[in-house]
């Protein structure tokens, strides 16, 4: 039968004053979930600990990472938050009139409920402490998993010693006698009293394995935990209730009985305002209320929501109508009968002390008329004797501000109608803006300016968009003013005129020019006779501006530019197009539609010459592949080309058999295109086939002129089976370095190493193995055999981690103790890779030891104008950025070093020196615009000029090379070799 505890020992009907104790109704699901919140700390560390405060309405929590919230009212509305440990969780709380102690595993602190912490308790006893109790106002027992329990006065903060027999106490209960229960691990309980707590009274076995949790009210203790099983130790699914008073007898085991739950408990305690009533929580948040005196009773069962985690700690309130539930995700339960929505924690309860408010501003409404402002009261003045809004009488006197004149400009081209004159709009100021004189305006931008030594540099006149405004019936001296070379330019007026500077390059490109200017043939649309025909209308146009309409008609009826997404639309261009990457895959896409129609031109050529040189033969119609019909007054025949095909953007495989480049007079490709972002692979518009077996093939002076071979080595990293294949680029795109390699976008060495890891890439990616069977983890080496006489090079600067490559300076050269510190070294050596490998590595030719020197490679803003490359029979690229003959061989990275390596031959197989001849540069303006650098020989003296559409400027080598503005970045750049290669004998590395 239940009985309830009357408060202090009083009848009820004295306590009108007070709140009367909540009796709980008995039916299924009691308790529901009132309130949760994720503690603080609570993303990282779970709830260890939680307890409800005797005296105030609060609830304390500490987590796994020694960090102590507290939570006023059923609310739980943050109170106070802060840090008792710095790694050591907490393991107990308990709450006092003045203060709280807080303790963990070898501290206990002493805290203020305002967070203010008072003092932290240390000793060489506390060495894995796990519960408290408080004997009395001055007196805390400890204990834990040691042999030994701590009891420890308050007032003079002196410990004693009580050593104890069990193994550890990890829980301290008592039933509100003198006797305190002290439960092991090892399922052993011991009842002490504390007036004499040196022996225990009795001592019993509770659970074979081992104690999870334990209570006591009166003469009642309750207990869970794990047996010992076959296949281990297991939780039992009830609970043990124990009789005190029966465990004098011979046999103490007797003394209990078992109630069973819906889920093996792990978490007890009593409800301390009913007598014979107890709360059973599991791992996974199952809650049973059970009738301790009578079993048989139906138990009152609720969840509480885990967040697929485990339940790790729960408290009562002392007046029973709030449960608090702690899991391993960091969350703060709070249950409530389903009556009651505004749970007490305690029936006398002092005030909470909270800060002080802060006294604010009376609220007024803005469209409030009757306000007086006066009523507010100012603040003293701190110095001075006036306030700022006491302003002098000249600031209350209306001037009205002068506009400006009206642009020069549409005074120009208005047209009067009447007394009211037109003009088209400029652009020059936003809509609706009306611009003012200020007398002072530029001498306070030049003082901001000094002030904060920041100097803008304005994008110059002749790099901006052109908009030319032609005059039919006089001289257009606007566009006389923009060239004055003597030069002819293009005009931009046509869809697709963004190929206007990669035309003058290939314009003032002599090899391609010649090419180009000898090549004709009978196909309707080639790119390449349009291309000859403008540079032959280039040459005799005496300086007058051209149009490239014939070109770009022809452009446009190409199906692979479209498909590669390089045909603009008629309309006004998009602003969101992205000319940075549209001009370098033009640039790789011309170059390859040359070669195609030089080599189809050139193979219909020699097929004419057979059938006119052969007897004539019956035509078999078995054989579809050797028909040839003339249409149009040309022949179409089809051919069988070598398939090459692209390699990542910008390069194509030869799948031939045997030697490449080298040794071969005459090689012969042919090129299957493959599409950008997704688009499949695109077959020439007028495909031809030939048979495989023919012997004779050939190259153009195209490939001749811009091909760069190299042999690409695939190793998988599985089985170590290697496979190579050669491969064939007319166009080098720069690989910038990985996230996380020296810095997003930043690389050692500059501009030099990324070309030289750009002709000779490495790196790491899946790919399929025949011998697995499966993808594989697969490193991939390419090997330089061939360097071009003209290197194209496609910068980049798509995405926002290429272009902040240059806007930054590049990282200067530090040793390895300053990289990273790691004497380990490098598990590849000299074959390593990897930018910015903070392991160590052997001396081998570094690009950036012997660059680091000049200035040119201070900053990532600066191209070099000269590039020495090495090409080296063991596969290596040296590049330097000047040419440096008398050094060369007595540079760091020729000498041997023997101190640490073994002296190792290594032969320079090609030398070639290449000058920086013309460069296209993207305008970062509002539109953006793309002028080409063209460095020119004119009466025997170079010179460099830029090239604007129709604006031709001379400008210095410095402008060309430095791009440390934020307006300016190079797309495509063009490095001529200066003199054949040469080989310079045997070198040491």
């Amino acid at each position: 039968m239940e009985y309830h505890y009357s408060e202090i020992c009083m009848p009820s009907d004295h306590l009108t004053d007070y709140t009367p104790p909540f009796i709980i109704p008995t039916h299924e699901g009691e308790y529901e979930a009132r309130n949760s919140v994720l503690v603080d700390g609570g993303e990282r560390f779970g709830v260890s600990a939680v307890v409800f405060d005797k005296h105030e309405e609060l609830i304390w929590m500490g987590n796994q990472g020694g960090h102590v919230t507290s939570y006023y009212g059923p609310n739980m509305q943050k109170y106070t938050s802060f840090q008792v440990h710095d790694t050591d969780e907490v393991r107990d709380i308990i709450t006092v009139e003045k203060c709280i102690y807080v303790l963990t595993k070898t501290t206990l602190r002493h805290q203020l409920r305002r967070g203010i912490p008072k003092h932290t308790h240390k000793s060489p006893n506390m060495t894995d402490m796990q519960c408290l109790y408080q004997v009395n106002s001055t007196k805390l027992l400890m204990g834990g998993h040691q042999d030994k329990l701590i009891d420890l006065d308050l007032n003079k903060m002196v410990e004693t010693i009580i050593p104890i027999q069990e193994e550890g106490c990890a829980v301290l209960r008592s039933g509100g006698s003198s006797h305190v229960a002290c439960g092991s691990a090892n399922g052993i309980v011991a009842l002490r009293d504390m007036r004499a707590p040196t022996k225990a009274e009795h001592t019993f076995r509770a659970h074979t394995a081992c104690l999870s949790d334990l209570d006591m009210q009166g003469d009642l203790l309750l207990t869970c935990g794990f047996t010992q099983a076959v296949g281990g130790v297991v939780a039992e699914p009830y609970i043990v209730v124990w009789d005190v008073r029966c465990l004098r007898g011979s046999n103490p085991g007797q003394g209990g009985w078992t109630i069973h739950t819906t889920s093996p408990p792990l978490l007890l305690h009593f409800l301390p305002a009913f007598s014979g009533r107890a709360v059973a929580a599991s791992g996974d948040g199952h809650v049973s209320l059970l009738h301790v005196n009578a079993p048989e009773e139906r138990q009152s069962i609720f969840k509480v929501e885990t967040h697929s985690s485990q339940c790790n700690v729960m408290d009562v309130a002392s007046t029973s109508q709030a449960l608090a539930f702690g899991d391993q995700s960091g969350h703060l339960n709070l249950f409530s009968p389903t009556q009651n929505h505004e749970p007490v924690y305690n029936n006398f309860s002092r005030s909470t002390e909270f800060a002080d408010p802060v006294e604010g501003l009376p609220y007024v409404r803005f469209s409030d008329t009757r306000f007086q402002y006066s009523s507010v009261p100012l603040p003293q003045l701190a110095s001075g004797g006036k306030w700022f809004n006491e302003l002098p009488p000249e600031f209350f006197r209306k001037v009205y501000r002068k506009p400006k004149p009206v642009d020069p400009e549409v005074l120009k081209s208005m047209k009067m109608q009447g007394p009211i004159g037109y003009a088209p709009n400029p652009k020059t100021f936003k809509r609706n803006q009306m611009p003012y004189l200020e007398e002072s305006l530029e001498e306070m931008s030049i003082s901001k300016i000094n002030g904060n030594k920041v100097i803008m540099q304005p994008i110059p006149k002749h790099y901006q968009k052109l908009d030319i405004r032609y005059n039919k019936h006089g001289p257009n001296e606007e566009l006389e003013s923009f060239n004055k070379t003597g030069q002819p330019g293009l005009e931009a007026t046509l869809p697709n005129s963004y190929c206007n500077a990669m035309l003058q390059v290939l314009y003032y490109t002599p090899p391609v020019k010649a090419t180009l200017l000898a090549h004709t043939c009978a196909k309707e649309f080639c790119l390449s006779c349009e291309l000859g025909f403008l540079f032959r209308m280039l040459d005799t146009s005496g300086g007058t501006p051209c149009q490239a309409t014939n070109f770009l008609r022809a452009f446009r009826t190409v199906p692979e530019a479209a498909a590669l997404g390089l045909i603009l639309p008629d309309r006004a261009p998009d602003i969101r197009v992205d000319l940075v990457a549209l001009i370098q895959s033009w640039n790789r896409f011309i170059l390859h539609q040359i070669h195609y129609e030089i080599l189809e031109t050139r193979k219909k050529e020699k097929e004419l010459a057979l059938i006119a040189n052969s007897p004539p033969k019956a035509p078999r119609a078995s054989n579809p592949k050797e028909r040839h019909s003339l249409m149009n007054g040309q022949y179409s025949e089809e051919c069988q080309y070598t398939e090459l095909e692209f390699l990542g953007p910008t390069e194509f495989d030869c799948q031939e058999d045997g030697e490449l480049w080298p040794g071969r007079d005459e090689v012969f490709f042919g090129i299957q295109f493959a599409g950008v972002d997704g688009v499949g692979p695109l077959q020439n518009h007028e495909s031809h086939e030939l048979n495989n077996r023919q012997a004779h093939r050939e190259e153009t002076e195209i490939s001749q002129l811009f091909a760069i071979g190299r042999h690409q080595l695939n190793r998988c990293l599985k089985c170590n089976k290697e496979e190579g294949r050669e491969s064939v680029v007319l166009a080098c795109a720069l690989q910038y370095p990985p996230t996380g390699a020296g810095g997003a976008g930043e690389a050692r060495g500059g501009f030099v190493e990324l070309v030289r890891a750009s002709l000779a890439a490495r790196r790491s990616t899946p790919a399929w193995c025949d011998h697995c069977s499966r993808f594989t983890p697969t490193t991939q080496r390419g090997r330089l055999l061939r360097l071009p006489p003209i290197l194209a090079i496609n910068c980049g600067g798509v995405t926002v981690r290429e272009k902040a490559y240059w806007a930054k300076g590049v990282q200067k050269e530090m040793s390895d103790s300053k990289r990273g510190g790691s004497g380990k070294p490098c598990r590849y050596g000299l074959h390593c890779a990897r930018p910015g490998c903070h392991f160590k590595h052997p001396d081998r030719p570094n690009t950036s030891q012997s660059s680091s020197k000049g200035s040119s490679q201070e900053s990532h803003c600066m191209l070099p104008l000269q590039l020495l490359i090495r090409l080296q029979s063991d596969g290596d690229v040296i590049i330097n950025d000047k040419i440096e003959t008398n050094s060369a061989e007595s540079s760091p990275i020729n000498r041997p070093d023997t101190s640490r390596h073994k002296k190792k031959y290594v032969t320079t197989h090609l030398e070639e020196e290449y000058s920086l001849s013309a460069a296209v540069v993207c305008v970062e303006d509002n539109p953006k615009n793309l002028v080409a650098y063209i460095h020119t020989v004119r009466d025997g003296e170079t010179q460099w000029f830029m090239y604007n559409d129709l604006c031709i400027v001379p400008v210095s080598t410095d402008e060309v090379i430095h791009f440390g503005v934020w307006w300016k970045t190079p797309c495509v750049l063009f490095y001529t070799a200066t003199g054949g290669g040469q080989c310079n004998g045997d070198v040491s590395s």
